[in-house]
């Protein structure tokens, strides 16, 4: 645990981690420079909930001067470290950590990690849930949305952290080791941000990189096949609907390995979320809980009550026999196609947004099946309507409300 009392220590972004970043330093003495490249009124509002005689802030650009004399900066996930407009103006040879290792440097608590480029979310809010049942302190922290360092400080010796990490918090992890890593799968994702799939791969594999053979690393069981587990030195647990130790059999979900008792979990008609990517954050959830001693009646009781997130393949209700799903966390490919997978109707997709690059002729067959009608909006519109517009109609939409109201008349 690094003291910081009185240490010079510069807080790059000044999103929610970094807020969160600053406030806590500043409880640990430290004197807190906040350099944030953006303004604003949101911006403004962040900076005011942080005055305090030990915290400066400068926004709308990061300056030189500002940061001359740091003796180590945390960055915020958002911020790119590499770009040369921080690089010009950070201290030669200055440490750089992250919110999260920041954290976990104060975390006296066993910690549960997951990533992967989707289900992060729910299989982080599944786990928790379950933990919490069966009678366990958890906290639930971390990319899902309160920082790690806005947490640890409820965290005792015999509670649980359960983490949602992103890759680029994995950028900047030093230390950071969790008790059980988890992996949910790779696909393609943040071309704008990691120049290539295989960067973008290795920074979600050092979630792995700190542990040792008394730890856990439960990955998708599919992982086994590309050579990509040999370097993992910790105990390997596998989680797949066909394959892994906790898989489904017919309408059963079972444990036939690994930890705990071998045998009947609970049916799959008894889980609420739709979708077999879903079942797969499911059956990973129920991996993680036999690790850490939780029996099935727990996990039966968590399960069943869960309705799931918001924004993730939520159904929000029916309007002249057509149903309507908001999906709007669905921000990549892999996403949209686990999404489309999961219909057994015809949709009207509402597509859109920044532009994170990938293959979006991949899911030309599955468009071409599902979809009746694609309505394109945003920075990515033109480039969706240039690749499906031969494969099914396709329609533009200025504002969200707009893309909304076609859809409904084409529904």
């Amino acid at each position: 645990m690094m003291d910081f009392k009185d240490k010079k220590v510069l807080v790059i972004g000044l999103g929610a981690s970094g807020c969160a970043a600053a406030g806590f330093l500043a409880g640990k003495g430290a004197i807190v420079r906040v350099t944030e490249n953006a303004g604003g009124p949101d911006i403004g509002r962040r900076a005011e909930t942080l005055k305090s005689p030990r915290i400066s802030i400068e926004t709308g650009g990061h300056t030189k001067g500002f940061c001359a004399d740091a003796e180590i900066a945390v960055v915020s996930p958002g911020v790119d470290v590499k770009s040369r407009e921080l690089t010009a103006v950070l201290p030669e040879g200055i440490r750089i950590i992250g919110e999260l290792e920041l954290g976990f440097m104060f975390c006296p608590a066993p910690v549960v990690a997951v990533t992967g480029t989707n289900g992060k979310s729910t299989t982080v809010e599944l786990i928790g849930r379950i933990l919490s049942f069966s009678g366990k302190h958890v906290v639930v922290c971390g990319n899902i949305g309160p920082p790690f360092t806005g947490r640890v400080e409820e965290l005792r010796r015999d509670s649980i952290a359960v983490v949602e990490v992103s890759s680029f918090q994995l950028e900047t992890i030093r230390d950071f080791r969790p008790e059980i890593a988890v992996l949910l799968n790779v696909t393609e994702d943040h071309y704008d941000r990691h120049r290539s799939y295989n960067e973008y791969k290795k920074e979600k594999f050092r979630i792995f990189m700190n542990q040792d053979k008394n730890d856990w690393a439960v990955v998708y069981s599919d992982m086994r096949a590309d050579g990509s587990l040999k370097g993992i030195k910790s105990r390997l647990a596998f989680f797949g609907r066909d394959k892994g130790m906790v898989k489904i059999k017919g309408a059963d979900i079972i444990a036939e390995a690994g930890p705990g008792e071998p045998g009947f979990i609970m049916k799959t008609s008894e889980v609420p979320l739709r979708g077999g990517h879903n079942l797969d954050n499911v059956l990973c959830s129920i991996l993680v809980s036999r690790i850490m001693g939780v029996d099935s009646g727990p996990v039966r009781k968590a399960l069943s009550t869960f309705k799931g997130l918001e924004h993730r393949f939520e159904s929000v209700g029916f309007l002249n026999g057509v149903e309507y799903i908001d999906d709007s966390k669905a921000t990549n490919i892999d996403a949209t196609k686990r999404a489309l997978e999961s219909l057994n109707k015809k949709t009207v997709l509402i597509a859109g947004g920044r532009d994170k690059g990938g293959d979006y002729r991949s899911i030309l067959p599955l468009i071409r099946e599902k979809v009746k009608m694609l309505v394109v909006m945003g920075e990515s519109g033109p480039k969706i309507k240039e690749i499906f517009a031969d494969a099914v109609p396709v329609i533009g939409a200025g504002t969200m409300k707009d893309a909304v109201v076609k859809a409904s008349s084409n529904a």
